[in-house]
């Protein structure tokens, strides 16, 4: 089994175009800042080590249980809100940190295999079986990394749906149990080896993957203040005065007929293409007028509803 069949990219970095699109991610910098931080110490944890060695006199024990923590993160949130894009880009920043090569692979989602008996359970095994060889060869003979890895699986819930579901049929449950023994081995081997998983449907992620995240980051829909920096970032070079400003973040925004406003993605692919192809179409410039009547006339994607009614 080949890697073509196990991933649908392999991507490397530092990576100045990795670096510009996360540097994009307007609104996400807390989230961005964090996951950075906790991937940085999942990855290479001497970081506590040396920090308690430090400041404690011995060691602090807390800091130990910093270092033992599985390499889980998960990124959860609704669709359009910057998982996926943060998730193939953070991975810069890491290796800008560490000084080091960073290597993602993204989990095809073809490892759900085609339902029949054990194929999941081998694909999800091969693919942690790969990354665990890959892992052991990334440090120098004298125990520094040299490299990290990341195991990147989209779409989490088609993977780690909970067993706790009656329906779930035994596949599935197999598939399951297949994760989680890659992620505990992944931990026990101590290899620079991290997993993000993605989702939108939080409460469909099995408790026990959950149980085992290092972290957990929940992405929302941007506020009045992200929305105003994110369309201003894009309007760079468009003068859009104070008042216009105001109506295009309260027209992407929770309105009177609706309770939820425009995600990141929509203001990004969807708003400002269409505000500026129909300024072509029209053969005038780009106004924040234009915008405002796009924005008023589109219909923002609709908030996914968890498996728990939640949203």
């Amino acid at each position: 089994m080949n890697d073509d069949q196990l991933f649908a990219t392999v991507l490397e970095y530092p990576d100045p175009v990795a670096q510009e699109r996360l540097e994009g991610l307007v609104g996400l910098d807390d989230v961005r800042a964090r996951l950075v931080t906790e991937a940085t110490l999942l990855i290479d944890p001497s970081a506590v080590g040396k920090w308690s060695a430090k400041h404690h006199n011995p060691s602090l024990r807390a800091a130990a249980e910093v270092a033992n923590r599985t390499p889980l993160i998960v990124l959860a949130g609704d669709v359009g809100t910057g998982k996926t894009e943060l998730a193939e880009t953070f991975a810069d920043a890491v290796a800008r940190s560490l000084r080091i090569e960073m290597s993602l692979y993204s989990l095809s989602l073809s490892a759900r295999g085609k339902g029949i008996v054990g194929e999941m359970t081998t694909l999800i095994a091969a693919a942690f079986a790969t990354i665990a060889t890959q892992g052991k060869a990334c440090r120098n003979s004298d125990g520094r990394i040299r490299r990290g890895l990341i195991l990147l699986i989209d779409e989490g819930d088609a993977l780690a749906q909970s067993r706790e579901l009656g329906q779930m049929h035994h596949e599935d449950r197999a598939g399951v149990n297949a994760l989680i023994r890659g992620i505990d081995e992944l931990r026990q081997a101590g290899l620079p080896v991290l997993t993000v998983l993605c989702t939108n449907r939080p409460g469909a992620i099995d408790p026990a993957v959950r149980r085992r995240a290092a972290a957990v980051f929940n992405l929302g829909r941007p506020t009045d203040e992200q929305r105003h920096a994110l369309i201003a970032k894009l309007l760079d070079g468009i003068r859009v005065t104070a008042g216009d400003m105001k109506t295009l973040v309260a027209a992407t925004g929770p309105t009177k007929s609706r309770d939820y406003g425009f995600t990141f993605s929509d203001i990004r692919q969807r708003l400002v293409p269409e505000a500026v192809l129909a300024a072509v179409r029209h053969d005038r410039p780009l106004t924040s007028q234009t915008l405002i009547e796009v924005a008023s006339a589109l219909e923002p994607t609709r908030p996914f509803i968890d498996i728990d009614g939640s949203v």
